[in-house]
């Protein structure tokens, strides 16, 4: 094979990849407009179920970008940069993140705010799409049942929440000032955004 073929192979595997990354994200955009559609129109069940098939297709999605930077590279780089590379692409589907995110919080005293992020918008996703603040919380601590600390679950001197109850509730203010949930969201109702729905699809376990 020449150098023009190839290049030529080169360009079909670039092309390959651009049409694949189109097709992939269309049907994420579309699944995440069904699932919109179907809670507003209570239709919780439904959009649970897409929210599930996005997932997987989300995490698909970000492999192949890796992927596809490393075949950017690979024609600039030396021997030893390509067998890094390769090994990169290797080991795409080990959950090293997952890992790391447990080891850190495995010797924690108190569980961080933003380990409440993925449980409040499972919880409004489940209640419908918006739901009162009793409801929520129960949810979440349902979902964070063994990820709780001692401590989370003790009442500070001069107040009159638990731990794990204040971080929530200062978590849900930072989701409303980046658009999560909605800004008409208070301490009595709550509310998932779109851009809490798309978070939810691409970051939820």
């Amino acid at each position: 094979m020449d150098t023009e073929e190839l290049n030529n192979t080169k360009e079909e595997i670039y092309s390959s990849f651009t049409s694949l990354f189109g097709n992939v994200d269309n049907l994420i955009s579309e699944m995440k407009l069904k699932s919109s559609e179907e809670i507003l129109n209570g239709s919780v069940e439904e959009a649970q179920k897409l929210l599930s098939q996005i997932i997987p297709y989300q995490k698909f999605y970000e492999k192949l970008l890796d992927a596809k930077s490393a075949f950017d590279k690979i024609s600039s780089v030396s021997k030893e940069e390509i067998e890094q590379v390769k090994e990169k692409i290797e080991t795409l589907n080990q959950k090293e993140i997952d890992k790391k995110v447990k080891e850190n919080n495995k010797d924690s005293d108190v569980t961080t705010q933003v380990n409440y992020r993925i449980p409040i918008l499972k919880a409004l996703i489940y209640l419908g799409g918006s739901s009162e603040e009793a409801d929520v919380t129960e949810f979440v601590k349902k979902e964070m049942k063994n990820k709780l600390t001692d401590k989370d679950l003790t009442v500070p001197k001069g107040e009159d929440k638990e731990v794990w109850l204040s971080n929530m509730y200062f978590e849900t203010a930072t989701m409303i000032d980046e658009g999560l949930l909605t800004k008409g969201s208070s301490n009595k109702n709550w509310e998932i955004a779109q851009k809490g729905i798309d978070y939810l699809s691409k970051y939820a376990k």
